[in-house]
């Protein structure tokens, strides 16, 4: 017992000392070590893309929108008690509802690392619309040069999005580790080319941030641009979203910084099957693909969340930590998004509880038992 004491005392000491003098890129080391990966790869130097902010996404009041300020009323109450900071309402391609604590406004930045994967899906998904020779089941070794002939190369770009590839999971970023080079290296490339298989994961237990990061490894090879690139030219840019920062490594896996409203375009782009004002970003039925269960009983769509029991029953969202969520809802073309922190314990939290309350209160809306095949073009004018 006195051992593990003393152990633990000198690693408090060594992280103190590299907090407090800053030996080259020490003070890093001692972050990913205490905080974890994700909270070093918020640190300075970051990869700044400064992108033309595109017109703001119109807006219409609840009403107009078929949207009964009932349920909205009932929403903000919940969410106001629970460390909320943001709650925004689309339908339809229009803002519809906002409501902020704290100074927080639509173009506030905000680091949402869990959401941060579907982008790799999306980009994928444009890049498919644009070069049709890019398909779901390409296996990885036709794009990573160094895979051609391992057994990582037969892993198909589907079983990334899946989470079904079998990559191993990184584990806590110990010095010296896979998972410390994986937090703090600025070149991903060798880190991810070592990267290994464990044959005991099962379908869907491969990690999302690294699938992510291997998914863009391979976008990068076979399109001739590194990540971020991508990211601004075939999406970013095509949805009129402003300046954002990634990790560095332009890390596709986690810890996006963007405006607030941005993430309110990535949802009318989900819950309008890849289109935006009008512009096919994805093939026609590959976000449907995305908002739907990998397999039987899954919870899991590509990089998305699925499966839940809310009002209706093709929900689907995106989460972060502190109970942060982007609800996509397309059979009503409705997007919710909730910023802030983590509820007070004593105040518990109903994963359906803010989606449902709008969700029946919205024109056309039918419980899920009698379907869907809403057309919300009724209630929202364009």
């Amino acid at each position: 017992m006195k051992k593990l004491k003393l152990v633990l005392l000198l690693l408090v000491a060594i992280v103190a000392v590299t907090f407090i003098f800053n030996i080259g890129d020490a003070r890093r080391y001692a972050s990913v070590m205490v905080a974890g990966g994700d909270a070093v790869a918020y640190q300075e130097p970051r990869i700044v893309v400064a992108m033309p902010e595109g017109p703001p996404q119109p807006k219409v009041s609840p009403a107009e929108a078929g949207i009964d300020m009932a349920g909205i009323h009932a929403a903000v109450d919940y969410a106001g008690a629970r460390n909320t900071r943001a709650l925004v309402i689309g339908r339809g391609g229009h803002i519809v509802f906002e409501k902020y604590w704290g100074g927080t406004t639509l173009d506030s930045p905000v680091d949402l690392t869990g959401f941060t994967p579907v982008l790799s899906a999306l980009v994928l998904g444009v890049a498919m619309n644009d070069e049709r020779s890019i398909n779901l089941d390409a296996p990885l070794g036709g794009y990573v040069a160094e895979w051609a002939d391992d057994p990582r190369g037969a892993i198909s770009l589907r079983q990334l999005l899946t989470r079904s590839s079998g990559f191993a999971q990184a584990g806590w970023p110990w010095p010296g580790t896979r998972a410390s080079r994986y937090a703090l290296s600025a070149d991903l490339r060798p880190v991810l080319l070592d990267w290994p298989l464990d044959a005991a994961l099962k379908q869907g237990e491969s990690p999302a941030g690294l699938n992510a990061d291997i998914l863009a490894l391979a976008l990068a090879a076979r399109l001739g641009q590194p990540f971020d690139k991508l990211l601004s030219e075939r999406l970013w840019g095509p949805i009129g979203a402003g300046e954002f920062s990634l990790a560095r490594g332009a890390r596709a896996g986690c810890c996006i910084r963007t405006r607030l409203g941005d993430w309110m375009r990535v949802g009318e782009a989900l819950a309008n099957n890849g289109v935006f004002e009008g512009n096919q970003l994805t093939p026609p039925r590959y976000v449907s693909l995305m908002l739907k269960p990998t397999y039987p009983d899954s919870t899991m769509g590509l990089f998305t969340r699925v499966g839940g029991t809310f009002a209706a029953r093709d929900v689907a969202w995106l989460e972060s930590a502190g109970k942060q969520r982007l609800w996509i809802v397309p059979s009503l073309r409705l997007t919710i998004l909730r910023v802030g922190d983590e509820p007070p314990e004593s105040r518990g939290w109903d994963e359906a509880m803010i989606p449902d309350s709008i969700i029946r209160n919205v024109s056309g809306w039918q419980p899920s038992a009698a379907g869907e095949g809403i057309d919300p073009n009724k209630f929202a004018p364009h």
